[in-house]
């Protein structure tokens, strides 16, 4: 019995070692998922602060150029400048030329012209986006991306059949869209009915047109009818809009009592000539066309 007592009192300090270890590496193992934890949020929150930097850019051709590059990777390089000329330099090898060359690039303040450029651009923009969502909840059949400031309509879609009549879909197209212009242009133009819903200092409109385009052979009779077919199909889109909601008639793009003030919306043919191209116009297309004022 003293032996088997003495053999327990000597296994007593082997056991607390143990749970010792055990405990000092699960305290460390806290500790680095805590460090961990920290590091984590600290690359977070650099990450966060870096997208923030990029993406609300001070200058509006950073902040334009910035929508459209999706993959900036960054390089280590060595740049050259010109504090006073206000002019960068970079190696060509940087932007994929193979040479060894310098490329340069001038660089400043925004100016009130590239201001007044970005704010007709995003105005622009925002413009397309109601169109186009206004259009598309109609059903209006667009052709096309709006993105570019246009509106498309195929003209088989809103005539009859080598005529400038619209048809019965037709018509409803017209009313869909003039619907839709009637609620965006008078803010972007002068001439309508002022509204206290117009934000202050917008960009402007310098001209909307309605442009039918065909590919014709203009050596044969049959080419030069559908020339002149586009023409009328393009004044008779005009008056029906204008005729569905008569404020688009009377929009200007510039105050009425200045020199040179024309309608907002006016009318226009397009006609290329080109071998192989049907002979009576039949691909025609009708477009509305916006252009802002910079």
């Amino acid at each position: 019995m003293a032996a088997l007592g003495r053999a327990r009192r000597r296994r007593t300090p082997d056991l607390e070692e143990g749970e010792s270890y055990y405990v000092s590496m699960t305290d460390m193992m806290v500790g680095v998922i805590f460090i961990f934890i920290i590091m984590l949020s600290y690359f977070a929150l650099q990450f966060r602060q870096s997208t923030q930097a990029l993406t609300e850019a001070k200058h509006p051709e950073t902040a334009a150029l910035l929508q459209t590059a999706t993959a900036l990777t960054p390089r280590d390089v060595t740049v050259e400048i010109d504090e006073k000329a206000r002019v960068l330099c970079v190696p060509e090898t940087v932007i994929g030329g193979a040479g060894q060359d310098r490329r340069c690039f001038s660089f400043g303040p925004p100016t009130k012209t590239t201001r007044k450029s970005a704010a007709a651009g995003e105005a622009q923009s925002t413009l397309m986006h109601f169109l186009d969502a206004d259009l598309r909840d109609a059903g209006a059949p667009l052709a096309g991306d709006t993105a570019g400031g246009t509106l498309y309509f195929r003209a088989d879609q809103l005539f009859e059949p080598n005529s400038a009549t619209l048809s019965a879909g037709g018509r409803k197209i017209a009313d869909d869209v003039a619907a839709s212009l009637a609620k965006r242009l008078p803010c972007l133009s002068y001439g309508g009915p002022t509204t206290s819903t117009c934000p202050e200092g917008e960009a402007k409109l310098a001209l909307v047109n309605v442009v039918s385009q065909t590919s014709i052979d203009a050596f044969t009779p049959e080419g030069q009818n559908a020339a002149a077919l586009a023409l009328k199909r393009s004044a008779a889109f005009h008056q029906a809009l204008t005729g569905a909601q008569p404020v688009l008639g009377v929009l200007r793009s510039t105050p009425a009592d200045q020199p040179g003030s024309q309608p907002l919306l006016r009318v226009a043919s397009l006609g290329q000539s080109q071998e192989g191209a049907s002979r009576g116009g039949d691909d025609q297309t009708v477009s509305i066309q916006f252009q802002m004022a910079q």
